[in-house]
């Protein structure tokens, strides 16, 4: 059994996948977001950084870089895959707060691996309004649901939310070879 696949069983709230992104999806999370241009860049739940690494490879050498993951457990592989690389064992909803401490104004592209199928309503309105808030006008959001998980309720509610806190919210092409098959939600402020 995988790290992964361990930390799901322990702790299914905080780790929403058996196991990591596959560089399709990842690839599709870091493309058509504008990483490229971005001055600040934050990954939200990035567990071990199969995402993280098809972000870092976009930036801009001048850019800054940072993560926030609530699973501890996880903190020492992705440590160790990019030391050079600051993560907070924070909740992504304190977001804000981490950019005033860094002295940043806002973030310009946000991605996010978070489980949000598994959060309640209240937890999924709280980090979106911290993204919200950590987000410039034109910031760019990007997020990632199971196919399976869309047509759901809860996946369709979910899909509403994003069109009520953003003004613009596009759908990506399907990672078929992603386990499970996934797509990619672009979100605009």
């Amino acid at each position: 059994m995988t790290n992964l696949t361990m930390q799901f069983l322990r702790k299914p709230l905080t780790t929403g996948a058996i196991c990591p992104s596959s560089p399709e999806l990842s690839r599709l999370m870091a493309s058509d977001i504008g990483i490229e241009t971005a001055n600040v860049v934050v990954e939200l739940g990035p567990g071990t950084g199969a995402i993280t690494r098809f972000i870092l490879e976009k930036l801009q050498k001048k850019s800054v870089f940072f993560a926030i993951e609530l699973n501890e457990s996880v903190l020492p592989v992705f440590k160790e895959r990019f030391p050079d690389r600051d993560i907070y064992n924070e909740s992504a909803s304190h977001l804000p707060e981490i950019l005033e401490h860094r002295g940043l104004p806002a973030a310009d592209v946000i991605l996010s691996g978070l489980p949000w199928a598994s959060f309640s309503s209240a937890l999924q309105d709280e980090i979106l309004a911290a993204i919200l808030k950590a987000l410039p006008d034109g910031g760019a959001f990007a997020t990632f649901a199971y196919l399976q998980g869309a047509i759901l309720p809860t996946g369709i509610k979910f899909r509403k939310k994003l069109k009520q806190y953003f003004s613009r919210v596009e759908t990506s092409r399907i990672a078929w070879m992603n386990l499970p098959p996934a797509f990619v939600y672009r979100c605009w402020k």
